[in-house]
This record gives structure tokens, C-alpha cells and sequence, in this order.
């Protein structure tokens, strides 16, 4: 009866993000449910306040006057261009995915940055999609790099392991030196 009640407010996640698009699926779904979208965010300034008109494909096409397109995964020398902006689509993103009105989804999330990844990420990279994913209202975060994760095999458990596993590896070689 718990595991259904969990079920009903906890899915597992797996968010992967890159300059072109962002993609929101289920790593507990059988049926393997998709969001895909572009990062984009259109800004509308009006008497020193901005409200968001658009997300999406559909919002990079609304620029014009008094509204601003921005794509907060874009810039030259960090993934993160926008932190508040890249917030603010992530939040839309789950909330879209997980199709709630009336109840704010608790998911489990893997944060996969695609791109700019070379040689790992900072730990200030790292808090920044931990950051991301709380949020938008995750209970526990896993940030990945590597190849891509198949939803379809791998689960939110068999991650944490995986980096688990990997994590105790490189504590074993710093003290083995």
C-alpha cells in the first residue's frame, strides 16, 4: 500500500540537458514517457518586472519588443548561462512531464549535462544541477556524466549504485597513493 502511495508523488527521473534541447523522461515507467523541448524561455519586461510569456520551441520564436529570448544553456565558457531562467524551464519541464494539477510531483532525478562535459564537471557545475533540480522539487538528485543512460534498462537504483561504486573507487586511489 506504501509503495503505491509513493508512487503516486515520487517518480524517478532522468533529466538530460544540452544547448539544443531538453529532454524529461521516466526511468520508473514502463511505458517510458517523454517531454522533449528546447531550452528556450521568452521574458516579457513590463513596469521593471518580467514575466514569462513563453517556454520552449514556441518561445524562441516570440522575440520582438519589450520580450527577450534567452536560452539559459548557452554560453561560451559555462554550460549555465542563466541559472534563474534554466530554473524556471526545468520547473516547467517536470511540471508538464508529470501532468500534475493539483499536487506538486516529488521526483527522484538523474541530472545528465550532455555537452561540456570534458574532464568532468566542478563541484560548483555539479551544485549547480543539484541546485536545478531541487528547485523544481526533487527529493534526491544524482547528477551523471558519461554515456547516455537507456531508460529502458537502467533504473534510479542501478545509477546511485553505478556512482556509488565509482565514487568509493576514486577514495580508494587517493588513499592507495
Amino acid at each position: 500500500m506504501l509503495s503505491f502511495i509513493q508512487k503516486l508523488f515520487i517518480h524517478d527521473l532522468l533529466v538530460e540537458l544540452s544547448k539544443e534541447k531538453m529532454t524529461v523522461q521516466s526511468l520508473s515507467d514502463a511505458n517510458n514517457s517523454i517531454y522533449e523541448d528546447a531550452p528556450w524561455i521568452a521574458i516579457k519586461a513590463q513596469n521593471n518586472k518580467e514575466t514569462i510569456v513563453g517556454v520552449g520551441i514556441k518561445a524562441k520564436s516570440m522575440a520582438g519588443a519589450n520580450i527577450k529570448v534567452v536560452n539559459p544553456f548557452d554560453h561560451s565558457r559555462s554550460f549555465v548561462a542563466s541559472f534563474n531562467y534554466a530554473e524556471k524551464i526545468l520547473q516547467y519541464s517536470i511540471h508538464t512531464f508529470c501532468k500534475s494539477r493539483f499536487l506538486r510531483p516529488s521526483p527522484k532525478i538523474v541530472m545528465h549535462q550532455l555537452e561540456k562535459t570534458e574532464g568532468g564537471l566542478t563541484d560548483i557545475e555539479e551544485r549547480v544541477l543539484i541546485e536545478l533540480a531541487k528547485a523544481s522539487g526533487a527529493v534526491e538528485v544524482l547528477v551523471y556524466t558519461g554515456s547516455r543512460i537507456n531508460p529502458k534498462i537502467d533504473s534510479f537504483k542501478s545509477i546511485k549504485a553505478r556512482l556509488n561504486d565509482s565514487a568509493n573507487t576514486k577514495h580508494q586511489l587517493k588513499f592507495d597513493l
